[in-house]
């Protein structure tokens, strides 16, 4: 589903952004991308999806294609809910299927069940400012399963919720993508809530950004956040991503 091989990036001509980046996601594959600020995870995330301009001679292809504005391969979820404030919360779900082109109404019926999937059936009317931060986000996330797009590119979607909202929908995310089999690439600080959800964490160095490890999770699916909190493999992984880690931020040091 993504396929990059050596790639570099720069802005400014002079210093890297990105650094010998080789890296592929398999189709129905749940990546997260994990390393300190500033190393270029979201910048990652804007080249496939075309947010940012691929350079010349260099290698990235998103479902066998170079990356493209507006694909109809990709739904990308921000960390913050972007919603209208003057849209209902259905409105808001069925946006981008209408800007794909999909009919109103069959883009609002397909909004507001997945309205439902995501614990908010009878709020389908009720505007941003009515609701709470963690229900502003589950309207987002069911904007982003909404729309047929086989990837998922994810930016710290849960990064600024409360503990107790957070692990709700992080189960919710754990239970939709089981269900609809994406391929999701997850970018966050928390190393918990990557092992918790991917198959593999690919941890990054400081910038310019570097992949100094790619971690599988020996976990099986489906999964369960609260039961995860005892699994003895769930704290091994962690223990791995979190050295890796460390190291990255050492040879960054010296």
């Amino acid at each position: 589903m993504i396929d990059i091989q050596k790639l570099h990036l720069s802005f400014d001509g002079l210093s890297d952004v990105l650094s010998a980046i080789d890296f592929k996601l398999d189709a129905g594959e749940f990546v997260a991308v994990a390393g300190p600020s500033g190393c270029g995870k979201t910048t990652l995330l804007n080249l496939c999806a075309g947010l940012v301009e691929l350079p010349m001679g260099q290698h990235l292809q998103v479902a066998g294609a170079l990356p493209q504005l507006g694909s109809d391969s990709v739904a990308y979820m921000l960390a913050r809910d972007s919603l209208f404030p003057w849209q209902s919360a259905l409105d808001n779900a069925a946006f981008g299927l209408k800007v794909r082109g999909m009919a109103v109404g069959e883009a609002r019926d397909r909004a507001a069940e997945m309205l439902k999937r995501v614990g908010l059936g009878g709020f389908e009317h009720a505007l941003p400012k009515a609701l709470s931060h963690g229900m502003r986000q589950r309207v987002a996330l069911a904007r982003t399963f909404a729309m047929p797009a086989p990837l998922l590119l994810m930016d710290e979607p849960f990064g600024a919720l409360d503990a107790q909202t957070k692990l709700q929908l992080q189960d919710l995310l754990l239970q939709l993508c089981q269900e609809s089999q994406r391929s999701v690439l997850f970018v966050t600080h928390d190393l918990s809530e990557a092992v918790a959800l991917a198959d593999r964490v690919v941890i990054m160095s400081s910038r310019p950004g570097r992949i100094i490890a790619d971690v599988v999770v020996p976990m099986a699916r489906p999964r369960s956040i609260r039961e995860l909190q005892t699994n003895s493999e769930f704290h091994h992984t962690y223990t791995q991503v979190w050295r890796h880690l460390e190291e990255g931020w050492t040879h960054h040091e010296g």
